[in-house]
């Protein structure tokens, strides 16, 4: 418990530093882009996997008649 509260504070300290110095808008704009990007990559894949013949249900779980013995 000591040593997650130690380094609770040691990543609030530098988190701190880092945020005062303007450095996190740089990662932030990063990511924000790269979410972007990956965003509309799913959006094109959905667009061609509607046009092929893909079940909309998988067959191990489409319902089935029960076995009888």
């Amino acid at each position: 418990m000591i040593r997650t509260l130690i380094f609770g504070a040691i990543a609030g300290y530098v988190g701190k530093k880092l945020y005062d110095e303007g450095k996190l808008t740089e990662f932030k704009d990063d990511i924000i882009a790269r979410y972007g990007e990956a965003k509309a990559k799913l959006a094109e894949q959905r667009i061609e996997g509607d046009s092929s013949t893909a079940p909309l249900v998988s067959p191990s779980t489409s319902p089935t008649a029960p076995l009888t013995h």
